[in-house]
């Protein structure tokens, strides 16, 4: 009876026989009796086979399993031949090898050729269900969504195969990429929500450019409240350059006397400046003298002589008052009247003798030369004797600003003893100049550390350009260096990057060749090398050509939604080696909320209809809608 069962499922299920095998392309012609839409088999209607649809070969014990790539038709002959023409035009289908049936599994790959005239079959729903089933063994099923082209199948994948993974979703705006990741991650956070060991080792850092996953009230436009996942296992930090009102981001004593912290924050060139910021945070000089109000005096004093006795290398008055002006908001506050009385002095009696190229005084209607031995004991008594009696003491800053008392003191003192070239540290400080008063919003010194709940959102959408570029490489830099300097521990960090495209791009005006390999190098160190210590990436973006394609190519699991430009779509074909033509094909005509799923979690390329998450969990990302905010219809149709 069992016999005679399989004898009938395999007459219904055959559609023909292999009629041409060119390496992994095999050409199979159907039966006649095949060529409709569909099947009756027990009272079910089954798909018949289609484009993007698999089969099954058999070769003697082996079963093969292929994906149809297209199909045409083949004329057999003429009338002469045939009762009609009809008869004569055979259905011949183009198919790929996607892998074989071993055991009670499928393993994607190729074992094996087919041979002509091998069966060919339809997959029953058993083996339909091996095909699409990822779950290794020990592994976890998370459902995020269900096969586009086949309704009642969902579509699950193994959290290790999906998260332990680099990860990179892409595809147009309003494509449903945004809301992709945020599924993604809102299943991981409710499946382990219960558990104090995910909550203690997993961390999940999410650098979000636009704000469209930071929490916010609901109002005609943003319709999520706690994007997606709850407060309790969400800490958020929405930064803003523009005022006072945004978070901080804490981050340790440790990474914010780190000499590359302040590298990258100020874009310091290679050179000279980043030597030169080495030098002043790893000495001690000027932390020792910033505790010593006295000694502090004295050297601000000594900075002040030397640019008074320098002669032609510190020709310049307006540098000297400049130094000053730059030490007024640095000093005690009761000491802040005295420098400016003490800058007039300056401004109203110092000049400088262009021929004899020296700084003389005007005391009393007397001149005291720089370069005269007998009137040293006046500029002494003017530099270091005015300092010394100044309370300087800068108890009163905060860790942001006595970095920059530090750099300050050191720069001038540097320019006016004749140690360095004006020129090449100058930029310097005028970039420390406009970005101190951004770092001080944006950055606070804690112990208490960033990384407090399993998902961290860090918003940068009130943040300036400039500094959006920054940060987030501040921040994954450092979080890869912690977790990288404890081996073994068993934690798990993935970066994830939405709109990767602002700080991953290959090609950039707003910055120099040094800065841009700094910043590649650091995330193509991640993705190649973060693996083994528990650190993964997951990027997000509307332009992968623009990305680096190290970085792509690196990637372990896609989720490709709608991609119209042709350099994306080119991008994507260069760096996805197992993505099938006909998966590739549709690319640009997804409809939105659909992705081709392809990568280490899945054995097949797979067209996902991505699931409904609760609406407040959704990220802020939906496109407005006119017609509801738009009171009345417009005056033709009135």
């Amino acid at each position: 009876m069992a016999d005679e069962r399989q004898y009938v499922d395999d007459a219904i299920f055959r559609v023909g026989r292999v009629v041409g095998v060119e390496g992994r392309t095999v050409r199979i012609r159907v039966d006649k009796a095949k060529n409709g839409s569909h099947l009756l088999y027990r009272g079910k209607v089954l798909r018949n086979v289609s484009v993007g649809g698999y089969l099954k070969i058999t070769k003697g014990f082996t079963e093969i399993i292929v994906k149809v790539d297209g199909e045409s038709v083949t004329d057999m002959g003429g009338d002469s031949q045939y009762r009609s023409r009809r008869d004569g035009i055979d259905r011949v289908l183009a198919v790929s090898l996607v892998g074989y049936f071993s055991g009670e599994g499928f393993t994607r790959g190729v074992k094996e050729l087919p041979l002509v005239d091998n069966e060919c079959y339809l997959l029953s729903d058993d083996e339909f269900d091996r095909v699409h089933n990822f779950i290794g063994d020990g592994d976890v099923a998370l459902r995020i969504g269900r096969l586009a082209m086949e309704e009642g199948h969902s579509v699950r994948v193994g959290v290790n195969a999906l998260f332990a993974s680099h990860i990179g979703i892409f595809g147009n705006t309003g494509s449903g990429k945004s809301y992709t990741l945020a599924k993604l991650y809102h299943e991981l956070l409710m499946m382990y929500r219960d558990s104090e060991a995910f909550k203690s080792k997993a961390r999940i850092v999410l650098i979000d450019f636009n704000g469209e996953y930071i929490n916010a009230p609901h109002d005609g436009f943003v319709t999520s409240t706690s994007v997606i996942a709850d407060d309790e296992l969400k800490s958020s930090y929405a930064l803003s350059t523009r005022d006072d009102t945004g978070a901080k981001l804490p981050v340790s004593k440790d990474m914010f006397e780190d000499p590359v912290f302040w590298t990258v924050l100020l874009d310091a060139t290679e050179k000279t400046q980043a030597p030169f910021l080495q030098r002043v945070l790893q000495s001690e000089y000027w932390e020792r003298k910033l505790s010593d109000p006295e000694r502090l005096g004295e050297s601000i004093g000594g900075i002040v002589y030397a640019a008074l006795k320098g002669g032609e290398a510190s020709a310049d008055k307006g540098l000297i008052v400049k130094f000053l002006e730059e030490l007024h908001n640095c000093i005690d506050p009761s000491a802040q009247g005295q420098l400016s009385a003490y800058v007039d002095l300056l401004q109203a009696n110092l000049s400088y003798h262009s021929m004899s190229k020296v700084f003389f005084f005007r005391d009393s209607g007397v001149r005291r030369w720089g370069n005269e031995a007998s009137d040293d004991e006046f500029f002494r008594e003017l530099t270091y004797g005015r300092f010394s009696a100044m309370p300087l003491t800068p108890e009163h800053l905060g860790s942001v600003d006595r970095v920059r008392f530090k750099i300050v003191l050191q720069y001038y003192s540097d320019i006016f003893n004749g140690y360095a070239n004006r020129e090449h540290l100058g930029p310097l400080i005028k970039r420390l100049e406009t970005r101190i008063p951004r770092i001080r919003r944006l950055l606070e010194v804690s112990e208490e550390g960033l990384l407090s709940r399993p998902l961290t959102v860090v918003g940068l959408k009130n943040v300036s350009l400039d500094m959006k570029k920054v940060i987030p490489l501040l921040v994954c830099r450092q979080l890869y260096e912690e977790h990288k300097a404890r081996p073994g521990s068993g934690g798990y960090l993935n970066l994830v990057v939405d709109e990767a495209h602002n700080i991953l791009s290959e090609s950039s005006a707003r910055e120099s060749e040094a800065w841009k390999d700094y910043r590649l190098e650091t995330f193509e160190e991640i993705i190649k090398e973060g693996r083994k210590f528990g650190v993964f990436l997951t990027i997000a973006s509307q332009r992968p050509h623009d990305i680096s394609q190290t970085i792509i190519s690196q990637l372990h699991n896609y989720f490709l939604h709608r991609l119209v430009n042709n350099l994306d779509v080119h991008a994507i074909e260069k760096a996805v080696s197992f993505l099938d033509r006909v998966s590739f094909e549709s690319l640009p005509i997804l409809p939105t909320g659909t992705c081709v799923l392809s990568g280490i979690s899945a054995q097949v390329p797979l067209l996902v209809t991505i699931d409904k998450i609760e609406d407040r969990y959704e990220p802020n990302s939906k496109t407005m809608t006119l017609a509801d905010g738009w009171v009345g219809l417009p005056s033709s149709e009135q």
